[in-house]
């Protein structure tokens, strides 16, 4: 039999672990307590009592607390205390309520742990109650209870200066305390506060900061300026041995965008944990480095380090950034090799890997495998699906399978990424109809499905309806102003565009590098070269002179405004110009009939490194063309399919037939629009035809053309044309019948001048 005095230390030992047969020989030990009649002494059956709590077994925990002859305030507080845990809330309640009735007075502890279950908002009066009766006790002051007191004020309460006047009335404040205050402060991102309180806590208090001290402080880190400051506190204190907060500074610089002080603190770092191999994986991937996201992953395996969903989802996502399946089909075997391919987190991103290959066949046997999807998982597959040129047929009915199968909340993002996917005409019925659900919903003023609302109009053509949805946007932000001045554009409505970019800057949205561009390019347009001046002026003011884009599109403006000085010079100024930069004034030049300077930029481009695309050759070429350098333009063609591997596209077809037929070479030209054999190619051959009044060529390119589009007057015409020049009226005459016959017009001259 075991004596009394091995009884407490041995059920203190069975309250560290749970399981049947540990419950089993606690079952005999108090039945031993009651034959032995030592289930009166109350700090054995509290101890009894508190491990029957900590593994849920309340029934048998309830059976004791009915049979305890003698019960004091940790017998109450232990039962209470154990309901709260595990999410009997109104249980808990009751026993403190018949804690009160049977005259035990609560101490500290009850109290703390009821206040800590009053932050829900729907127990905010219960939790005004308990302040009342500490109060009442006299303990409102106490350490304990007081910071509980304060814990609740600042987790559900709507002033924080609440938890402000419950701190300051507290008779001891400990490291726990101000812990608490600099924790609240520090999740509403108050950090002038956080640094009063974590000010007044070590000079004034002489209190030293632990690892959650420091933790907090981070936490309300939103810029690199702050996050610096902290470090140095850190340093200061010597707490940069801590895990945990070199793990979080870690976190915070990468966030900040400053990769290389991540690098610093990760490399002087004896322990590391999964957390701080996560946060610098996932820093390199959001800043754009994702080739060394993928090494240092490489790196991590190697180690031996535990990979955990956080980690597998920053490497996909470095993946997805470099283009490299390769690597993201092996982090998906290590996913399954890990127990994560279930794992809706990771899954979400690998599923947006697999779409962005065009894989959609393992798109759809991943998404089929996810055990439990969350609706991350639903609008990332809809997203996948949402791709160009697809249609919106398959996001439709996984929308609608989502709303059948499943009792998910339908988000704001799944709809945006519905809309993603209406893009055509033939799409517009769903698009609206989605549209009527977010009316439905409420959630047509909100910015960012009102954005998209925008967008999939704009795709449509239905311009009214796309004002509308932008009008009913709340708060428009720069992407939304951005949306519908795009859509002016692309609709040749370039001074409304202006005239919105006006509205916009008096609404206080300040241009961005999406928007700006646009309102320069409506200026080229418009060719309003004062607007356009203004606009550069606000790009070398806001520090955009140096983005590429931007860059790009005043060097166009100018051109197209026929300042191709001011374009020259805004060429030399770029930095690091890429392929869009010298794209633009090599089409300045070709527009101002400069074809030799086109090539000399050329060889400029060879040396930068940078490789020209087939907008390059289509803006050389065509400046060959006008200006008569046939050779040239032919030598262009042939080193763009022989050196670069291009593939040509009609343009390019078109522009040197276009070279050919101005040379009057037109049997060369016929043998090459018969290779490509668009109708654009066909159309530059006839029109060269008629310039060089060419029956013969010009009637098969004519009869072409008919072919493969009935319904345009331009053969007509330009045959038609042919004949009149030769005097033959009389099959000119018989153009136009056949014309009227079909029933073909020809669409009226109009000017914008006019």
């Amino acid at each position: 039999m075991i004596g009394r005095a091995l009884l407490e230390p041995f059920l203190l030992s069975l309250a560290k672990k749970s399981n049947p047969i540990i419950l089993t020989q606690c079952n005999q030990i108090h039945a031993q307590l009651i034959i032995t009649q030592y289930i009166s002494q109350t700090h054995l059956a509290n101890t009894l009592l508190s491990f029957y709590s900590k593994s849920s077994n309340f029934h048998y925990a309830h059976k004791l607390f009915d049979k305890m002859p003698n019960r004091n305030v940790v017998t109450w507080t232990t039962l209470i205390s154990s309901h709260l845990k595990y999410g009997s809330v109104s249980k808990a309640f009751e026993m403190f309520n018949h804690m009160r009735v049977s005259d035990e007075r609560p101490n500290e502890n009850t109290f703390a742990v009821l206040l800590r279950a009053c932050t829900n908002r729907e127990l905010w009066s219960v939790g005004l109650q308990i302040h009342g009766l500490l109060v009442r006790c006299g303990l409102e002051r106490e350490k304990f209870a007081g910071s509980s007191l304060v814990y609740m004020y600042l987790k559900g309460g709507d002033d924080l200066r609440d938890a402000l006047r419950v701190f300051y009335g507290l008779l001891e404040r400990d490291v726990v305390a101000w812990n608490v205050m600099i924790s609240g402060f520090a999740q509403n991102g108050d950090f002038r506060m956080v640094q009063r309180l974590f000010s007044e806590m070590w000079e004034e208090q002489g209190l030293k900061p632990d690892r959650i001290t420091f933790a907090s402080l981070l936490k309300c880190c939103s810029v690199l300026n702050e996050v610096m400051q902290i470090h140095g506190i850190v340093y200061k204190f010597g707490a940069e041995v801590d895990v945990v907060v070199e793990s979080a500074m870690v976190d915070l610089y990468a966030k900040c965008r400053d990769v290389s002080s991540c690098r610093k603190i990760f490399d002087s770092m004896e322990k590391k944990d999964n957390f701080v191999w996560s946060s610098m994986i996932s820093g390199y991937t959001m800043n754009n480095r994702g080739e060394e996201a993928v090494n240092f992953f490489k790196d991590m395996c190697r180690q031996r380090v535990k990979l955990d969903q956080h980690v597998l989802s920053s490497t996909l996502k470095a993946c997805v950034e470099i283009e490299d399946l390769n690597t993201g089909v092996q982090v998906h075997g290590l996913m399954i090799k890990n127990g994560h391919q279930n794992d809706c987190f990771v899954a979400s991103v690998l599923l947006n890997l697999y779409a962005s290959f065009g894989e959609l066949g393992d798109v759809e046997k991943l998404f089929s495998r996810i055990d439990d999807k969350d609706i991350v998982a639903w609008n990332s597959m809809i997203l996948a699906q949402a791709r160009p040129g697809q249609g919106c047929g398959r996001c439709m009915q996984l929308f609608q399978e989502l709303r059948r199968t499943t009792f998910l909340q339908i988000q704001g993002a799944t709809l945006v990424a519905v809309l993603k996917s209406c893009e055509k005409d033939s799409d517009l019925p769903a698009g609206r109809q989605i549209h009527s659900l977010i009316v439905k919903s409420s959630l047509c003023r909100h910015t960012l499905v009102g954005n998209a609302l925008v967008h999939m109009y704009s795709e449509c053509k239905q311009i009214d309806d796309a004002f509308k949805a932008f009008v009913d946007i709340v708060r428009k932000d720069d992407s939304s102003w951005s949306s519908i001045i795009g859509t002016c554009k692309q609709n040749r409505m370039e001074s409304k565009a202006l005239e919105l970019c006006k509205e916009m800057l008096d609404e206080g949205i300040n241009f961005t590098s999406y928007s700006l561009p646009l309102c320069i390019s409506a200026c080229s347009q418009l060719l309003t070269i004062s607007e356009g001046k203004q606009l550069h002026v606000f790009a070398i003011k806001s520090g955009y002179s140096c983005d590429v884009y931007i860059g790009s599109s005043i060097i166009d403006m100018y051109a197209k405004c026929g300042n191709i000085e001011e374009s020259e010079k805004v060429f030399d100024e770029q930095l690091k110009p890429n392929e869009v930069t010298f794209n633009a004034i090599i089409s300045g030049y070709a527009h101002h009939g400069k074809a030799q300077q086109a090539i000399e930029v050329l060889s400029k481009l060879e040396k930068n490194g940078v490789a020209p695309n087939h907008v390059t050759f289509l803006a050389l070429m065509s400046a060959c063309s006008h200006a008569g350098y046939v050779e040239e333009t032919s030598h262009l063609f042939t080193l763009m399919l022989d050196k670069y591997k291009i593939k040509p596209k009609s343009e390019h077809y078109s522009c040197l037939v276009d070279a050919y037929g101005r040379a009057g070479r037109l049997e060369e030209a016929y043998q090459i629009v018969q290779k490509d054999g668009s109708e654009s190619a066909w159309r530059t051959l006839l029109s060269a035809c008629r310039n060089h009044s060419n029956r013969k060529i010009g009637e098969k390119s004519a009869m072409k053309m008919i072919e493969l589009n009935p319904s345009d007057h331009a053969p007509y015409i330009l045959l038609s044309n042919i004949y009149i020049e030769e005097g033959n009226w009389e099959e000119a005459l018989n153009c136009r019948k056949k014309m009227a016959k079909i029933r073909v017009k020809k669409d009226p001259g109009n000017s914008w001048l006019i």
